[in-house]
């Protein structure tokens, strides 16, 4: 069953965009090939070659997309990690979809197309379209002061190191210290938080630790 929806899905994916090709390596299937980028008016822009490495547990587990034509630095500021792949979204992100599941076609059009697109406009506007994040230990951080609307490293820390050991209910007071039922204050914030896999909030942890020490 998961080998004939993979299947079904790729080849939506190539009838979208016929200038893949699908390769076998190591086991890992890999869509390979030039991608067009076009703007909101339907104007063409730019192609890249791009790689896209599908989950061996597909649909769950997180696509890779490599840009292999070198149209532009592949460094941390362009959003680049250090085994090459493009960074298409936050690692909670990642972490989220990985266990819900993505569809390749999904990948592509919610990711892979808005990635190339924005790496354009930086070209031309030295910016990028929704702002900028930041990489590693301080795209971490970022990502929870968003997320718990705080400043403080020592505050997210802790509030991370209390969801790693702590299940709550929505009658529960929450845990933002008002007198309120979680479930009438930061129910949704919570949901995101208490689906983040153990291990992504405990290497999250550790990052902010070493974060906070340097």
């Amino acid at each position: 069953m998961q080998k004939l929806i993979l299947d079904k899905d790729i080849h939506e994916v190539l009838e979208i965009f016929p200038k893949l090709k699908l390769f076998e390596k190591e086991k890992k299937k890999i869509l390979s090939g030039e991608i067009d980028i076009f703007d909101a008016a339907d104007n063409y822009l730019d192609s890249f070659t791009i790689n896209v490495a599908i989950p061996r547990n597909y649909p769950y587990g997180f696509p890779l997309l490599f840009e292999t034509s070198n149209k532009f630095e592949h460094i941390p500021d362009r959003h680049i990690d250090e085994d090459g792949s493009c960074c298409v979204c936050s690692l909670q992100e990642s972490d989220l979809i990985s266990q819900k599941g993505i569809s390749i076609k999904a990948f592509f059009l919610k990711f892979v197309i808005p990635y190339l697109a924005n790496q354009l406009y930086f070209d031309r506007e030295n910016e990028w379209v929704n702002g900028d994040y930041e990489h590693g230990a301080e795209g971490i951080l970022q990502f929870y002061d968003e997320l718990f609307k705080l400043k403080d490293i020592v505050g997210v820390i802790n509030l991370l190191s209390f969801f790693n050991t702590t299940k709550m209910n929505r009658n529960d007071n929450c845990f933002c210290g008002k007198k309120e039922k979680l479930k009438r204050c930061h129910i949704q914030t919570y949901t995101i938080i208490k689906n983040l896999s153990k291990k992504r909030i405990e290497y999250d942890i550790l990052a902010l630790k070493w974060l906070l020490r340097n």
